[in-house]
């Protein structure tokens, strides 16, 4: 396994852990019994909510970030580079979701840019 493809699997691994800790959020502030619902009318607020976001922001950055590092991985184009990025990419997006969900603004736009130009820098080395 290539180290970009390690690191994918810690960032799908950070994914699943913030997703535990939003529905253990969820029932604190929801309460058990609506959550065994459909939860169709169950609109999340505060911790819970911004969670639940940072999380469907991940779910979108794996999507883009995954077939970079497959491709990476099956052309054997890793790199000092290229692992650098995704050391970094994973570091970013921690503080992105640490940051959503503690509404550390500054920090969450910086987090959410390094990613992104982490994901570029991918890019790049596959053309």
């Amino acid at each position: 396994m290539s180290m970009e493809l390690y690191y994918l699997v810690l960032f799908a691994l950070l994914i699943v852990a913030t997703i535990l800790i939003q529905q253990l959020a969820s029932v604190f502030s929801e309460g058990l019994l609506p959550l065994f619902g459909s939860r169709e009318d169950i609109k999340f607020t505060g911790l819970t909510g911004r969670l639940e976001r940072a999380i469907i922001n991940s779910v979108i950055a794996m999507s883009v970030m995954a077939p970079t590092v497959l491709a990476l991985h099956l052309t054997n184009a890793s790199t000092g580079g290229t692992v650098l990025a995704m050391q970094i990419f994973l570091i970013s997006r921690l503080l992105y979701i640490f940051s959503y969900a503690f509404s550390i603004f500054g920090l969450r736009s910086g987090a959410w840019v390094s990613g992104l130009l982490c994901n570029l820098w991918l890019f790049f080395a596959l053309i």
